[in-house]
């Protein structure tokens, strides 16, 4: 049954790539810049978990923004999406650079606090602020 299997697949011409580059597109980081100056997750007080009240404030206030029209079409898909060895999954990160949070070795906080739960606030960081895009591909799953 497995001879008969290979040779079935054998046989069978292979389908070209399907995946096409939009304008300005570059690798599998979408369409656009891959490290603008408004990425949203850039900023300096959301390089590690706010510590203070302050920091907390700033983190959400700065945080918390409807998402880019980059971000809806890269989160609902469109046909020839491009893929690659992403982080979290096989999509390859929209904004990335530099100024990013896990650009290179990530600054952890100081406290126990924001330790114990800094898991749970990379979680939420990286579905609600720097890859929102992601929270809505898994979205659109549910609706």
């Amino acid at each position: 049954m497995l001879r008969r299997s290979c040779s079935r697949f054998a046989g069978r011409l292979s389908a070209p790539r399907f995946a096409v580059s939009m304008p300005g597109q570059v690798q599998a980081f979408g369409f656009g810049e891959v490290d603008p100056k408004n990425a949203p997750g850039m900023l300096p007080v959301q390089k590690k978990p706010p510590e203070t009240v302050q920091d907390t404030v700033n983190y959400i206030v700065k945080g918390f923004s409807f998402p880019t029209r980059k971000e809806i079409i890269e989160g609902l898909g469109y046909p020839g999406q491009k893929h690659s060895a992403g982080g979290i999954s096989t999509h390859g990160r929209l904004y990335y650079g530099p100024r990013r949070y896990d650009y290179g070795r990530p600054v952890m906080p100081k406290g126990w606090f924001a330790n114990f739960f800094y898991g749970f606030w990379e979680f939420g960081h990286l579905m609600f602020v720097a890859d929102r895009w992601q929270a809505i591909r898994w979205l659109r799953h549910f609706v």
